[in-house]
């Protein structure tokens, strides 16, 4: 057995010692989203694993901050900014998460950013796949568990965003940026529905809502 053999035994020995089971299957699941044992910013941890983490510090009881556990776990923890503002910024966290930059499932990669590059689009008057495409990635979806077909699920989300559209713009006929202008809160909610169901732009979401969608740029 080599000396690199010894010492790799002797480090999983001592983890065995220091940290109970299920402390070591945490670290298993950490290791996927920290390379080089390096956390730059917790929340790009998903959602479940980071609840998860925050449960086995009180199982555990242990006496410190979420970073210092991250830390007692072995992982270095060195922040960057958690508001990149930005073009480069947010390009340079996108390459971090996706470096073929085929973009998938953001919210639950980095939910922070996936927020941020979400109020970016709307400044732009776009939607998130047409701003992610712009930095120069691709946005891909997941298969949609609904139909695009006359039989598309409306549930009461779905029902309350039609009794608003249909209160801003009665005649039918929706111009993607009055939208935004007249309610953003709106805008903000269809789009991210359209997202989860994996329908490619807000504007086929509108219309299976059975509203006619218009663009100013292109009349």
């Amino acid at each position: 057995m080599t000396m690199a053999s010894h010492v790799q035994q002797g480090e999983i020995k001592e983890m065995k010692m220091k940290y109970s089971k299920e402390e070591l299957d945490l670290i298993q699941q950490l290791d996927q989203y920290a390379a080089n044992k390096k956390i730059t910013y917790y929340k790009a941890i998903p959602q479940e694993l980071y609840q998860e983490m925050k449960a086995m510090m009180r199982s555990v009881k242990f006496e410190g901050s979420l970073q210092e556990y991250f830390e007692y776990l072995g992982y270095i923890f060195n922040p960057v900014s958690k508001y990149p503002k930005s073009s480069t910024e947010i390009t340079a966290l996108l390459l971090q998460h996706y470096p073929s930059r085929s973009i998938t499932n953001l919210e639950n990669v980095d939910r922070n950013l996936y927020y941020i590059i979400q109020d970016k689009a709307l400044q732009n008057m776009m939607d998130i796949p047409e701003y992610i495409h712009q930095l120069g990635f691709k946005f891909v979806f997941h298969s949609n568990i609904y139909p695009h077909s006359p039989s598309y699920y409306i549930g009461t989300s779905e029902k309350e965003y039609i009794n608003r559209l249909n209160r801003l713009f009665p005649e039918g006929t929706i111009v993607i940026e009055e939208l935004i202008e007249k309610n953003s809160w709106l805008f903000k909610n269809i789009n991210y529905l359209r997202q989860i169901r994996s329908i490619q732009t807000i504007d086929e979401q509108l219309e299976f809502f059975g509203f006619k969608v218009l663009r100013r740029w292109n009349g």
